[in-house]
């Protein structure tokens, strides 16, 4: 889902259907207004106005840690923040929109991380935006009038006040393009938070540095942002449709950004930091390593000689049998697939069912169990398939999909894959498209991975044990 943070004059999105504000309590507190959630050609969005209905918050007090969690807590994955700036360059006229792509942090005394003392991480800042995202937004925005431009590096002040001649000269020399009070620690958030974040900076006046412009005042800048506004809402209006296709896995690794940034020993971290990033559904991520960002190894039992001798078997039950474990295991796949359109969720025989059927609930879309020969009633599509162990064949009900519908696939466990590529093939045999093929567990050593992408299937696991 895409979540939209308005700035000065951008308060609403016009023509959101079946739009309600959301009430949001995060752990990091309030944050600045009701969050307002609609949908605009099939496509859910939430708007967030960053200063509050009415402009009622100063940038120096904005909760911006409550902002980006509250955006998360909803299902957001990616963020388009909206930002009136001054500008520091002769060729950036008032009515110029730029998409920025650097920043430099000149604030005091924000909290501008989710990470506190005995719980460390260290994220990466050194490409602030999401380079898809920043393309969809300019493949669509290109047209605007006043003209858009692509890349420049915001400077954010703390304000509330406006800067001196004497800072604005200085910050030209630095090589920054505009002067804002919003973007930072929004940017940073938004990268621990793994969203992807970009930034449409919409120049309201030169700042005091340029000649002609040797004072701002406030009345000068709420002019042209009202007249930004009207342009920014369309802008926002073809954003929403343009994200209608999410392409799953950010190009840009915003959605990994924390897979390896904690430094704190799991025995050491803090149990009241852990809890409260565990409440903002920023712990997963957070606390496992590249091969378990979420944590959820060490509550997988390892049976060894099991079915047969020489076999390591990865038990899942012991995860289910675990609240916490559980919950963050469904809220990782649904945390990935929301805003995606997902039809239906196909569930494979048997811990498939499980999963996938907490994860349809919480997509808010249907559950069609894959079965084992002879489970199902009515008439049925049938593929056999080879098992680590033998072979079987696998059932779906013949008018439980339909040509078009985008489905996921979900197991517990691939191994060597056949049991995924039969479902797979019966989900194909009815014309539904595969987004992707998701599991709880995945055995890289055993190939299974390598075989649903050979066929064009996508795959995801939440974490991999090496050897088999």
């Amino acid at each position: 889902m895409l979540g939209i943070i308005g700035g000065s004059g951008v308060y609403q999105v016009e023509g959101l259907k079946n739009a309600q504000w959301h009430e949001v309590s995060t752990p990091f507190g309030r944050p600045s207004d009701a969050v307002l959630i609609g949908e605009l050609d099939g496509v859910k969005a939430a708007f967030l106005p960053r200063h509050g209905r009415g402009h009622r918050i100063p940038p120096h007090q904005v909760n911006a840690r409550a902002n980006i969690v509250a955006l998360k807590m909803l299902g957001v994955t990616d963020i388009v923040a909206l930002s009136a700036v001054g500008s520091l360059r002769e060729d950036l006229a008032p009515g110029t929109f730029v998409l920025v792509d650097q920043f430099i942090d000149f604030t005091r005394g924000r909290v501008s991380s989710y990470f506190d003392e005995g719980y460390v991480a260290h994220v990466s800042m050194a490409h602030p935006v999401c380079g898809r995202l920043t393309q969809t937004v300019a493949s669509v925005a290109g047209s605007i009038e006043g003209g858009l431009r692509r890349g420049g590096t915001y400077l954010c002040i703390e304000g509330p006040q406006f800067s001196s001649q004497a800072e604005s000269r200085l910050f030209r020399q630095w090589g920054a393009d505009v002067i804002g009070m919003t973007q930072m620690p929004e940017a940073k958030l938004a990268r621990e938070a793994e969203l992807c974040f970009a930034t449409v900076a919409m120049v309201t006046d030169f700042d005091c540095w340029h000649p002609d412009h040797d004072a701002v005042t406030a009345d000068q800048v709420v002019k042209t942002a009202t007249h930004n506004a009207e342009k920014a809402r369309d802008v926002v209006r073809r954003i929403i449709p343009a994200l209608k296709v999410h392409p799953g896995k950010c190009t840009s690794g915003c959605d990994v950004a924390l897979a390896g940034a904690v430094m704190t020993t799991s025995e050491r971290r803090d149990p009241g930091v852990s809890h409260r990033l565990a409440q903002a559904h920023l712990v997963p991520s957070a606390a496992g390593t590249a091969d378990d960002r979420w944590s959820l190894k060490a509550l997988i039992r390892t049976v060894h000689d099991y079915p047969k001798k020489g076999i390591a078997f990865r038990d899942v039950t012991t995860l289910l049998e675990n609240a916490d474990g559980f919950r963050r295991a469904v809220e990782a796949f649904a945390t990935r697939y929301r805003g995606q359109r997902i039809d239906k969720v196909v569930g494979i025989d048997a811990r498939g069912f499980i999963f996938g059927g907490a994860l349809a609930m919480a997509l808010g879309c249907g559950f069609v169990p894959a079965r084992k020969r002879g489970k199902l009633p009515g008439t049925t599509l049938r593929v056999e398939y080879a098992l680590e162990y033998g072979t079987d064949t696998l059932e779906l009900s013949a008018e439980a999909l339909g040509a078009g519908q985008r489905v996921l696939v979900v197991d517990d466990l691939i191994a060597t894959g056949g049991t995924a590529e039969a479902t797979v093939k019966l989900c194909r045999l009815r014309g539904a498209e595969v987004v992707e093929a998701c599991f709880a567990i995945e055995l890289p050593a055993l190939g299974g991975a390598q075989r649903l992408n050979a066929m064009g299937c996508p795959t995801f696991g939440l974490c991999q044990f090496e050897g088999d």
